[in-house]
């Protein structure tokens, strides 16, 4: 287990999966598109959007995840 703080301040904490993930796809980007996610990690980011660790954007019918973190706690 793991915490991340994001930008409200407020610690989450994170399974091992969850934080595979995150480093897995946010260590050298900030954007992650949804098609090139498969079905499992889509919905890793959908249970991290509904936890607050991740924003999703939605613009001309395409989906995207940014981390939603603290930068000063990183």
């Amino acid at each position: 287990m793991k915490t991340i703080v994001t930008q409200g301040g407020i610690r989450t904490w994170l399974n091992a999966r969850e934080n595979k993930f995150i480093k897995d796809h946010f260590d050298s980007k900030e954007l992650l598109e949804q098609s090139n996610l498969n079905e499992r990690e889509s919905y890793i980011a959908q249970n991290l959007v509904t936890k607050g660790v991740l924003n999703k954007d939605t613009a001309n019918n395409a989906v995207s995840y940014k981390l939603n973190i603290n930068k000063l706690a990183r």
